[in-house]
C-alpha cells in the first residue's frame, strides 16, 4: 500500500508556510523510510505519512511533549511491532484535522534536535 499522495501535498504546503523560505528549498529532505514518505530537516525526521492501514501521520515531538499531548483527540503513541515508540505520536483522520498545530510541535523538537 503506498502512502498518500494528497496528504504528502498537504504537508509539504504547510511545512512551506511555516519554515523560512532557505530552510523549505535548501535543508528539507523527503525520504523513503517507514514504510512511507519521510520528511526531514538537517538529517532528523520531522513527520512521516505512513503507508500503513488507513491515512495515518507519524509526528516526532519528543518523549515530553508526548505525555502533554496524548489525551488530544485522534493522536495516539506510535506503535512499532506491537511496542510503543515513545516520542512519537501517530495521527489518524480525526488527529490530522490539526495538522497544523502538530507540525508545529514536531518543528519545534527537531530545532531541539538540530541545535
Amino acid at each position: 500500500m503506498a502512502y498518500s499522495q494528497s496528504l504528502a501535498q498537504q504537508i509539504r504546503k504547510i511545512l512551506a508556510l511555516k519554515l523560512p523560505p532557505q530552510i523549505f528549498e535548501e535543508e528539507l529532505e523527503e525520504k523513503k523510510l517507514f514504510g512511507g514518505l519521510a520528511f526531514m530537516i538537517r538529517g532528523k525526521m520531522v513527520l512521516t505519512v505512513s503507508s500503513r492501514k488507513d491515512e495515518l501521520v507519524m509526528v516526532r515531538i519528543g518523549k515530553e511533549m508526548e505525555k502533554q499531548v496524548l489525551p488530544r483527540t485522534g493522536a495516539h503513541t506510535t506503535l512499532m511491532r506491537g511496542r510503543p515508540y515513545h516520542g512519537y505520536i501517530d495521527l489518524d483522520i480525526e488527529g490530522q484535522k490539526e495538522l497544523p498545530y502538530w507540525i508545529d510541535l514536531a518543528l519545534s523538537y527537531n530545532q531541539e534536535l538540530t541545535k
